[in-house]
């Protein structure tokens, strides 16, 4: 600025001079200054030519006073850039007490929001938090991208420590002030998930999806896994209650969420809760963990339950989940050699260690001790990663009721 003042104001000198010179050259004036018993003449053009030399005499004298500061400051200067230099370097080694020894000397001489963070990521390196917040301290600034900054490296740092829920706060507060910054949303997506707020996470998809971050497509995989956890973390019925019906209807239909508050709801004790949707969701096509939970939603509606899985079972004979469901709900009836028939054509279709250990229970029920000991023995050893062996033919027992002939479905 200093610079441009200073080219202005020669210009505009050579602009008048270049005006003004025919006419003093013609008549160049004259000045008379008395001091006492002094007197001074002299024309216009000399006392010009005076003050101009004495300005300039002036502006070197200045010049010359001021020259071992101005040397002070640049040799100071040029060492805290060195000691920055440094700083910087031993940062990206990971000398972290180095790294923040020199900063600390650069920073002395010439503060600025780029070293106070890179000086407090020192000390978080050296687990010093209140050195690294005394650093964030001075790196905040009152307005605009440098506090957006400080805010963004404040909760990475809180969240490299598990300390998502401190870090969530500062996210939201500049999440409100800059709803579409990339930086801020996926580190609240972060925070989110460190800090199990699900909820808080399926709220947020939308801002991420409108942001570029994820497309419409991963956007809904998180809601949906979202949503699946926050059943899953529901620590009371009331509480899984009222977060299932603040989700979406969207997500009320989806499979990973139903299966997910049916399980929760089972485990709550409180199983018949999911008995609606499961029925809407296995309507549309057999889910074999759904069919599971569908055949304990409600002992006071299992003959209804077996009326549709008889129906589902006309249009997907072989499907073993359906076979499963229907020995599991034959096995709650005491039917059971409609139980052992749906329970062993299950097996048949593909070898499951909970539908041995049933098939187990029901033989041990009748009385076929060696039957069941075999299949508790394959339930186990499917648990184990094993195969499973061979059941021993009916009737080995000699209590075997069945005449070896199956009953129908």
């Amino acid at each position: 600025m200093k610079k441009l003042l200073l080219i202005a104001a020669s210009l505009l000198a050579i602009v008048l001079a270049a005006i003004l010179a025919p006419v003093l050259l013609d008549d160049p004036g004259h000045v008379r200054v008395d001091v006492g018993s002094w007197r001074l003449e002299m024309s216009v053009l000399v006392l010009a030519g005076l003050v101009v030399l004495f300005w300039v005499a002036l502006s070197v004298l200045i010049g010359l006073v001021r020259l071992p500061g101005r040397a002070l400051r640049k040799a100071r200067s040029a060492r805290a850039q060195r000691q920055l230099e440094h700083g910087l370097l031993a940062l990206a080694e990971g000398d972290w007490g180095q790294a923040e020894k020199h900063l600390h000397r650069a920073l002395s001489h010439h503060g600025s929001p780029a070293g106070y963070l890179a000086a407090a990521r020192a000390a978080q390196g050296q687990a010093e938090p209140d050195r690294r917040d005394a650093w964030l301290k001075l790196a905040d600034g009152r307005f605009g991208r440098r506090h957006r900054v400080a805010g963004l490296t404040r909760a990475r740092m809180l969240l490299s420590e598990g300390r998502a829920d401190e870090a969530v706060p500062i996210l939201e507060s500049l999440h409100l002030r800059k709803q579409r910054h990339a930086g801020i949303l996926r580190l609240l997506l972060q925070a989110y998930q460190d800090a199990g707020r699900w909820r808080d996470l399926r709220l947020l998809t939308p801002a991420l999806r409108k942001a570029g971050i994820v497309d419409a497509s991963r956007a809904e995989e998180l809601a949906v896994l979202a949503a699946v956890r926050e059943m899953e973390a529901a620590l009371e019925i009331e509480q899984l209650e009222a977060g299932w019906r603040a989700l979406p209807a969207r997500l009320r239909r989806t499979r990973d969420v139903v299966v997910a508050h049916a399980r929760r709801a089972a485990e709550l004790g409180r199983p018949a809760l999911a008995g609606v949707g499961l029925r809407k969701l296995l309507e549309e096509a057999p889910d074999t963990e759904a069919l599971k939970l569908y055949a304990i939603a409600d002992e006071g509606e299992r003959g209804g339950r077996i009326a549709d899985c008889r129906r589902w079972l006309e249009h997907h004979p072989d499907d073993e989940g359906l076979h499963l469901a229907l020995g599991m709900l034959y096995a709650g009836e005491r039917d059971d050699e409609r139980a052992r028939h749906h329970l062993e054509k299950a097996l048949a279709l593909r070898p499951d260690s909970e539908a041995y250990a049933l098939l187990g229970r029901v033989l041990d029920r009748g009385g076929q001790l060696e039957g069941a000991a075999h299949c508790y023995r394959n339930a186990l050893r499917l648990k184990s990663g094993r195969g499973a062996e061979p059941l021993p033919p009916p009737g080995r027992d000699g209590a075997d009721s069945s005449d070896g002939n199956s009953p129908g479905g």
